[in-house]
């Protein structure tokens, strides 16, 4: 009888702390990539500012395309940079979270993204596939 009783605590300790462990509140957004601070400038400009990209070498050689992206990986987000490789201007930047949010601003804030529309850029938030959730989200410059 004893045995059962302690047997039952130790059960009810360990979904106790299962339930805790598991419910935990989603960390708010940090800023990671300062996207309107980027606005305005060529591929190369932003490589100052971000470093070196994932790509190795950051532009392709003999290419026929016109178009060509740079990615870059900070704090479980990626910022995917589209850009035009003879007049090397950007033309859209891409972020996708390594988190869904629920709320489309908790997505924007980690571009530093204070609106979706703006005289300089349009944005757009896009859904994961079956969910109501966002984990990325499209700035296209004007």
């Amino acid at each position: 009888m004893i045995k059962l009783n302690i047997v039952k605590k130790i059960l009810f300790i360990i979904i106790f702390l299962t339930c805790v462990c598991s419910c935990k509140e989603q960390k708010p957004p940090q800023v990671t990539f300062d996207v309107p601070a980027l606005i305005g400038k060529n591929i190369d400009e932003v490589r100052k500012v971000l470093g070196k990209p994932l790509e190795n070498p950051p532009d392709p050689s003999n290419s026929k395309e016109e178009h060509y992206d740079n990615i870059y990986k900070k704090d479980g987000q990626t910022l995917l940079i589209s850009y035009n490789l003879n007049n090397r201007k950007i033309s859209s930047f891409f972020i996708v979270s390594s988190t869904d949010y629920d709320n489309v601003k908790d997505l924007m804030k980690i571009g530093n993204l204070d609106s979706l529309q703006t005289m300089n850029y349009s944005a757009e938030a896009e859904h994961p596939y079956f969910t109501d959730s966002f984990n990325s989200i499209k700035i296209t410059l004007r």
